[in-house]
């Protein structure tokens, strides 16, 4: 198979949220040489944002496109290991979970997908995660961007008190903090001091850019 006709099989397998399909590309993908960024980039990144195109537009539906973020996590679970040593080409580090009460995670699993595609470390530290959990990993690893996720409008208070207590150390200014999910918005961002919102998982890396850019 030609480097085209695999990169199309990793395009095709995540559009279809077809895992098999796009694990078995990741391989081939290796066996042929193909830089595994290339792979990404020019394979399951188009994809991907084709299918949170097609989501905006209620042309796919939730369960399709959870499928397709499985499909390319899978994938990348291939990929990773072999370009983990370009430490150099990591854009930023990036910590994120979904706040105490709240076990919702298909959002937040889109979006750590979607920074993994687009370079970037990420440290996934679950769900239901205590408000202190974030703020001891942080400062453990040394990291960029807090993502706090959470579906339930109960979830917003945790959000406001893992701020406030980056505020309390006197460390606040030392990570950017971002947050999404349902109930969350722009509005509630700026009241609780937040660095920003994401809307939707494409927004959310786009945020991280420019933060850390």
């Amino acid at each position: 198979m030609s480097e085209k006709e695999i990169l199309q099989e990793l395009y095709d397998g995540v559009l279809k949220g077809d895992k098999e399909k796009t694990v078995s590309a990741a391989k081939q993908s290796l066996d042929a040489s193909i830089a595994p960024l290339e792979a990404i980039d020019e394979g399951m990144s188009p994809a991907i944002k084709e299918v949170g195109d097609r989501f905006g537009r209620m042309e796919m539906f939730l369960p399709e496109m959870v499928a397709s973020a499985e499909a390319m996590e899978a994938a990348l679970d291939i990929l990773e290991p072999h370009f983990e040593g370009d430490e150099a080409g990591k854009k930023g580090k990036i910590l994120i979970g979904t706040v105490q009460g709240d076990i919702h995670d298909i959002g937040k699993n889109i979006v750590i997908a979607l920074l993994k595609v687009n370079g970037y470390e990420v440290i996934d530290i679950g769900r239901d995660i205590a408000s202190t959990d974030f703020v001891d990993k942080a400062v453990d690893l040394g990291v960029d961007v807090i993502g706090l996720s959470g579906l339930l409008t109960t979830s917003l208070p945790m959000m406001r008190d893992i701020i406030q207590m980056f505020e309390d150390d006197g460390i606040r200014d030392q990570y950017k903090v971002i947050i999404g999910g349902g109930p969350t918005s722009q509005e509630y961002a700026d009241e609780i001091g937040a660095d920003g919102y994401g809307e939707t998982a494409h927004s959310a890396v786009e945020l991280c850019g420019q933060l850390i850019g």
